[in-house]
């Protein structure tokens, strides 16, 4: 009896210690979940796809509830599937709210889309459910930002995004939002530094000793250096104003000195007599204005005159024709021979009325204004030759 007794008390301590252990390691299982957070919650289970936990089924309902009051075009009863619920181990802070519940519900859901409003001007103008549209918006925003300045851009219309639920269908498609919010209206503000060229000015210095159309630059033009800093405006990337805020000359520019002949005529009075006595007549009763003097600076050996194509060319004085055709840079060319070592030329003619070895007298028409050859507009190229060489017309022809 002694021995029995002494075995069950014996047992009953080994029970004890037993029960003991497991209720610690209870303890401390419970006391880990405790302490990191884990407890137990509801699997929401919708369209065959676990899409998140809740504390209690009454969220999918709120979440539902939430969905038709935040609905545009839908149907909310004729769309979404009921849930399934299974108990499960999940982080506190893991529990979907009614509104985090409702876009799982509704990107679960073929018939229905999570979308925004665009609105311009309280106007509805699009619904979109691009993801980042806040990112295309603000991106829209900035783009006629100028490179390297200090930019600041809003939108002239009032523009604003509204969340919602809405048929799939309901939604416009990518492209046509994207080109809606390219086109948005924005005034933009660049505060820009940068250095500007300065164009240098020109000083003409009048000649006598150089005949008309003589052009020589004696002091080289330089461009000056300004540091600038400008506020431009613009309005859909079209300057719309610009103020300038400072203006430094960092370097000034150097003005242009050009030596420019006046003289027609340079020939001493003897000079003047000689020419006068060949009688020369002006070739033409009409022209336009003087294009070219002789010795202009280009070596040129003849006076130009500009008028209009077809204008009657004469002979200036009576001889026999040498030349009537196409010869190079003179185009169509008439050369008259007068006699006594003087001749004369009618180049860049448009049609010739002689042929060589023709006699012709003076004032007799001979050719029309062109502009064959070697030639940039309508105009004669009158020359005379004394003695095979070219000499200035003005003497001659001018009283």
């Amino acid at each position: 009896m002694l021995n029995k007794t002494q075995n069950l008390i014996k047992y009953n301590k080994v029970l004890t210690k037993v029960i003991s252990l497991l209720l610690v390691i209870v303890l401390s299982f419970i006391v880990t979940f405790v302490s990191c957070g884990i407890t137990l919650g509801l699997k929401v289970v919708y369209n065959g796809e676990t899409i998140g936990v809740v504390k209690s089924h009454k969220t999918f309902d709120k979440a539902v509830a939430y969905i038709e009051n935040n609905t545009q075009h839908l149907k909310v009863g004729t769309s979404i599937d009921k849930a399934s619920f299974g108990l499960t181990l999940t982080l506190a802070d893991k529990f979907l709210n009614k509104t985090q519940l409702a876009e799982k519900i509704a990107e679960n859901t073929d018939e229905i889309a999570t979308a925004n409003i665009l609105y311009v001007n309280d106007k509805p103008i699009a619904y979109t459910d691009i993801k980042n549209v806040e990112e295309l918006i603000e991106k829209s925003r900035c783009r006629y930002y100028i490179d390297g300045a200090e930019n600041n851009a809003e939108f002239i219309d009032t523009i604003r995004l509204e969340k919602v639920f809405a048929y799939a269908k309901r939604v416009d498609g990518d492209k046509a939002v994207k080109e809606i919010i390219n086109n948005l209206n924005v005034k933009t503000v660049s505060k820009v530094s940068f250095e500007a060229p300065i164009a240098f000015s020109t000083k003409t210095v009048n000649t006598s000793a150089q005949y008309i159309g003589y052009s020589k630059i004696t002091t080289p033009g330089k461009q000056g250096l300004a540091s600038k800093t400008e506020l431009v405006e613009t309005v859909n990337g079209n300057e719309s104003s610009r103020e300038v805020l400072k203006n430094e000359v960092l370097v000034q520019p150097v003005t242009q000195v050009v030596l420019k002949g006046t003289a027609i005529n340079m020939a001493t009075a003897t000079e003047k007599a000689q020419a006068q006595s060949a009688g020369l007549i002006l070739p033409l009763n009409t022209y336009v204005y003087i294009s070219a003097y002789w010795g202009d600076g280009r070596n040129h050996k003849a006076i130009d005159f500009a008028g209009k194509r077809g204008t009657p060319i004469f002979a200036a004085q009576g001889g026999v024709v040498t030349c009537a055709g196409y010869r190079g840079n003179y185009g169509y060319l008439v050369e008259i021979d007068h006699g006594n070592g003087l001749r004369t030329r009618y180049a860049h003619c448009n049609a010739l009325c002689v042929k060589v070895g023709q006699t012709v007298k003076q004032g007799q028409q001979i050719a029309t204004m062109g502009n064959t050859g070697r030639s940039t507009g309508d105009h004669l190229h009158f020359e005379v030759l004394k003695n095979n060489v070219q000499v200035n017309p003005a003497p001659y022809i001018f009283k």
